[in-house]
């Protein structure tokens, strides 16, 4: 199986414009993000997928594979969609742009779901215990059943344990995909559905159209740069790791 690294990379975001070429640590954040995922020796090519002539001169000037894409797409997926399109192979996965300490290990974990060769949509989930983080709409929550498949995603609390006794555990989903080449012509072509718009959560358009997304339990934890005052905390990571 040819496995596909994408790191879709957009100039554009209201909370931090120009977010990819963020400075950390005298390197912009997407170097960082690419050099993690050249780590993982399962994929044959990691590229680059962009908008923005500032992001690919910037690829280019760093030896970082790139392509440019339409400017027009919804999801990060649709911009893996495009790649898919463009270039060979069986597997993609798609690796956030904005986490520049993202475990290795994370990827490999993601690409053994595929072991099941009915999978053709697969992420992570993280569980999480911190009761800020449950209640927080920034962070996405996921319910599975018992083969491991999503039951649904929600920025809101699921299961909302409101009864008394027992409490179900709660899971943050990790925003780390991956798709096998066939299914992500289907996603290209397929219009966004009520409760991916709803949600704001691209693996509902999948499953609101019937298909399975297999979620794996990950133990190891990234940090992502949502603002420009993470980037503090990604360099004391990174200053750490080098002493």
């Amino acid at each position: 199986m040819k496995i596909i690294g994408v790191i879709p990379a957009r100039y554009k975001s209201s909370r931090f414009p120009g977010k990819p070429l963020a400075d950390i640590c005298g390197r912009p954040m997407i170097w960082w993000v690419y050099q993690q995922a050249k780590k993982v020796r399962e994929l044959s090519r990691v590229i680059v997928a962009t908008d923005d002539a500032r992001i690919e001169d910037a690829c280019k000037q760093y030896g970082m594979e790139v392509v440019m894409t339409s400017d027009r797409h919804a999801t990060g997926t649709d911009r893996v969609a495009e790649v898919a399109g463009r270039i060979e192979g069986d597997l993609f996965v798609n690796i956030q742009g904005d986490e520049p300490v993202i475990p290795p290990e994370m990827i490999r974990e993601l690409i053994g779901v595929f072991d099941d060769e009915s999978v053709s949509f697969g992420t992570l989930k993280e569980e999480i215990t911190d009761e800020a983080e449950i209640r927080a709409l920034s962070t996405v929550k996921v319910v599975t059943d018992v083969n491991g498949d999503a039951l649904y995603f929600s920025r809101h609390v699921i299961p909302s344990n409101s009864k008394d006794g027992p409490r179900a555990r709660v899971f943050r989903h990790v925003g780390l995909y991956a798709y096998k080449r066939e299914f992500l012509s289907w996603f290209a072509a397929a219009p966004q559905t009520e409760l991916e718009l709803g949600e704001g959560i691209e693996p509902l358009r999948a499953m609101e159209n019937g298909f399975k997304v297999r979620v794996r339990e990950t133990h190891y934890r990234s940090v992502g740069v949502d603002l420009p005052e993470h980037i503090q905390t990604v360099e004391k990571i990174l200053q750490g790791e080098n002493k």
